[in-house]
């Protein structure tokens, strides 16, 4: 075990502030959907609007966490996050206390969430990334990586059940205490001393990961589907396992994170990237047909290990072409364009899945990350 004074004893901490942060994004993933359908008898695009809000929520923070980062430090912007998750289970509680009002609140909650979870993951990764050294990006992107997903496919099967059987107070529960076990975690932890008078440009800070943010856009509209839908499409579809779907989804995710995570220290990111993509298109084109549950099962993993190292792959080709004093804000624009993609997925994907049915979502979530795929081989050009 590393002593309290270590960096791995730091960082072992900060990942648990993540690991808490995601198992809550994963709890609403189960239970919300469930509540919007369900308890309050709304439609799918009614599930796209609070499922998108959160991220559109967190794009707004990518625009000012690079700001905050210098002005208050990582540590304090990891500790604002998550007292903006105890803000969110509050409001998840005054959602299911005003049933005829709950939309607009579980709206504003996910709002809160968003906000919180933009600030603590980017606040997160810098914190660690200072603590570690910066040749540590790409291994700090993939521990995070294993920490979100991992917290997510614990979460959402823990979501369904809670909502199932105490419906959304037996969610917000959870939310409410955890983020002050996070805080609990935290006070041995120091902040990494980093001054650097430096101020970034934040035009030219864009224009460097423009490309690998757009390839990341189109990437996360099959990732954001998945997430937002599959436990919907099973449920429409009459299969069993319905509580298995995301945890397919996040453990493939990590289990490809654990066996070729050494991969993400190599030269050929861009390669991996595009091996990731091509993968991706498979897995949801195999689910826009799936015929039976094990069938959707077997896509779900795919798509899921298809996304494990995409991420951090163009999370790193992106910070590489920036200083050290620009890490802050390129990874805040980085992240935005992942928000933004989840913002817009959500409702335009529960649209179309109401017109033309699930299928047609994920198919159309498949040529997304066909034309990523093309982007990012005409980029290599």
């Amino acid at each position: 075990m590393p002593s309290p004074s270590s960096p791995r004893f730091g960082l072992a901490r900060i990942q648990c502030a993540v690991v808490i942060c995601f198992f809550i994004v994963g709890l609403s993933l189960g239970g919300l959907p469930l509540f919007v359908t369900g308890t309050l008898g709304a439609g799918d695009t009614a599930v796209g609007i609070v499922i998108g809000s959160q991220f559109l929520a967190s794009l707004a923070s990518r625009m000012f966490v690079g700001r905050l980062l210098g002005a208050a430090g990582a540590r304090r912007c990891t500790l604002l996050g998550l007292y903006g998750l105890s803000a969110y289970g509050l409001l998840l509680l005054a959602a299911s206390a005003m049933p005829g009002a709950a939309l607009p609140v579980l709206v504003a909650a996910r709002i809160a969430q968003g906000l919180a979870v933009g600030i603590l993951t980017t606040a997160a990764i810098i914190w660690a990334i200072d603590r570690l050294g910066e040749a540590s990006t790409a291994r700090v992107l993939s521990m995070t990586g294993i920490s979100i997903y991992g917290a997510i496919a614990c979460g959402a099967p823990a979501g369904i059940l809670l909502f199932r059987h105490f419906g959304l107070p037996g969610v917000a529960g959870p939310v409410l205490a955890l983020p002050a076990v996070a805080l609990f975690l935290l006070l041995a932890v120091g902040d990494a001393n980093r001054h650097d008078p430096k101020r970034s440009s934040a035009g030219s800070v864009f224009g460097k990961v423009l490309l690998p943010g757009a390839v990341l856009f189109l990437h996360a509209v099959g990732f954001v589907s998945v997430e937002a839908f599959v436990s919907l499409y099973f449920s429409a579809s009459g299969w069993p396992l319905v509580t298995l779907a995301l945890f397919f989804f996040g453990t493939a995710f990590v289990a490809v994170r654990l066996v070729f995570g050494h991969l993400l220290q190599g030269q050929r990111l861009a390669a991996l990237a595009g091996a990731s993509l091509l993968a991706q298109t498979a897995g949801l084109c195999l689910l826009a047909a799936a015929p039976n549950a094990y069938w959707a099962l077997f896509s779900v993993a795919l798509v899921g290990g298809s996304c494990s190292l995409t991420f951090p792959a163009l999370g790193a080709l992106a910070v590489a072409r920036c200083a050290s004093h620009e890490r802050g804000t390129a990874m805040g624009y980085y992240s935005a364009f992942q928000d933004a993609s989840y913002a817009l997925t959500g409702p335009v994907a529960g649209a179309l899945i109401g017109w033309k049915g699930y299928g047609a979502g994920f198919l159309a979530a498949g040529g997304c990350s066909l034309l990523a795929l093309l982007l990012l081989l005409r980029a290599r050009r």
